[in-house]
């Protein structure tokens, strides 16, 4: 079943629920009404027969009045005593129950009930009389009460067939409605599935939240066309990187093939070459592979002690290099995937050795959830500060020195996956100062 048809039945269904309620309940006060009435005239009737019964003392005299001109011609009478003997009736005698000696007795002051007389459905009162041991019985059909009873049911049944009928209609256009922004969503969705084209947004101007959802659904294709943008730019820049040094190792390769008498020292230094560029094509992929790598992958966000991860970093370059590295930290806790957190800090160390002298040290600190690396190098122009951080780019100096360009975007990558940042810091001193930084805990 669509939706438009759940809401509509669903709709259908509130209304009968709504209906048959007010039905119901319109129905039983009616009831309660006409039976009331009927009761009124009862104690009504019955006022007068007691009245006759104690203006006429004897009985003879009393049941000839009774009958006379005072009779009462709307309802059934009859007095009768606690014998079952009938003393006075303007009709067939009505059948006594126990219930009616009760009144005749004086155990109960009166009663009034519904009793089926001969077919017929009868409103019944039993009221005692002045003389002991005798009531008088009031009775009226209740004929017109069910008539009306019954039209007002044959009634209710159309008010509720039309008010559902008619509901469910209702419910079913303004369901139509209702879900046509969503069937325009499902059908860009769609379309962008079977054509792979994320430039054509949803056109909805609403204020609903449907507007909302729309909004949505074009920041995502937003993000998509932003994702495969970057996507498209980095396998094109990868790839012109990668032409390189596999250009270089084909050249060197095809001409160790060509040439069958190559002297020690020359064959040595292709040697050497088909090395150094093997060397840079798997730091390529290496940090390719790093940045097109999803972070869940690489574990999961946890508190991590960052003053004491920086420390492992700097201890495993100082082992490796001559260079001396100055490190200074307070405690700091901050919410990261710890091997990416590690590999941003590598690089950051590893860009300040490329380029600090070798007779200077390298400065890096931890603070307030942040690491500064800091050389005593060139420094970086102003107007490249944010360019660095893109992917392959790299300073007019750097074009003739080994690397990939990808170091620093794998920082600003890290940096933004767990709601930190990357930064050039502009602090007057000679050099450079690269700052990652990440909200800290507490």
């Amino acid at each position: 079943m669509s939706f438009r048809a759940r809401v509509a039945v669903l709709v259908a269904l509130v209304v009968a629920i709504a209906v048959a309620c007010v039905a119901g309940s319109f129905l039983y006060l009616a009831r309660g009404q006409a039976v009331e009435s009927i009761d009124s005239k009862l104690r009504l009737r019955a006022s007068a027969v007691i009245q006759l019964s104690e203006k006429f003392g004897r009985l003879r005299e009393f049941d000839r009045r009774m009958f006379g001109d005072y009779a009462p011609d709307d309802v059934l009478l009859q007095v009768f005593d606690d014998n079952r003997r009938i003393w006075a009736s303007n009709v067939e005698p009505l059948p006594i129950l126990p219930e009616n000696l009760l009144v005749a007795q004086r155990k109960i002051s009166s009663r009034i009930s519904t009793t089926e007389i001969a077919g017929y459905r009868m409103r019944v009162l039993t009221l005692p009389l002045r003389t002991p041991g005798r009531a008088a019985m009031v009775a009226r059909p209740m004929d017109e009460v069910d008539a009306q009873l019954a039209g007002l049911w044959r009634m209710s049944i159309q008010i509720f067939v039309i008010g559902v009928a008619g509901s469910g209609l209702i419910g079913f256009v303004v369901a139509g409605r209702v879900v046509r922004p969503v069937r325009r969503l499902t059908e860009a969705a769609t379309r962008v599935a079977e054509t792979q084209n994320v430039d054509q947004p949803i056109d909805i101007k609403r204020d609903d939240e449907f507007g909302q959802l729309a909004s949505s659904f074009n920041e995502m294709l937003g993000a998509l066309s932003i994702s495969r943008e970057q996507q498209h730019r980095l396998v094109t820049d990868a790839s012109h990187e990668l032409r390189t040094p596999i250009t270089s190792l084909r050249t060197n390769l095809e001409y160790m093939q060509r040439n069958s008498s190559i002297e020690e020292d020359e064959r040595r230094l292709i040697l050497d070459d088909v090395l150094f560029e093997l060397d840079e094509l798997t730091g390529l992929v290496t940090e390719l592979v790093d940045l097109a790598t999803d972070q869940h992958h690489m574990g999961e966000a946890e508190c991590i002690e960052l003053d004491e991860l920086v420390d492992a970093v700097v201890q495993r370059h100082r082992r490796r290099t001559s260079y001396n590295i100055v490190y200074t930290a307070t405690s700091s806790q901050i919410i990261a995937a710890p091997a990416l957190v590690e590999r941003a800090v590598s690089n950051m160390v590893d860009n300040a050795l490329k380029w600090n002298p070798p007779d200077s040290s390298v400065q890096v600190r931890v603070e307030n959830g942040s690491v500064r690396v800091s050389d005593n190098g060139p420094g970086i122009p102003v107007e490249e500060h944010e360019q660095v951080f893109e992917r392959f780019y790299r300073t007019e100096g750097a074009r003739s020195l080994p690397g990939s360009g990808l170091g620093l975007s794998i920082v600003r990558h890290v940096a933004e996956s767990f709601g930190g940042q990357a930064r050039i810091i502009d602090d007057g001193q000679p050099g450079t100062t690269i700052e990652l930084s990440f909200p800290p805990v507490g």
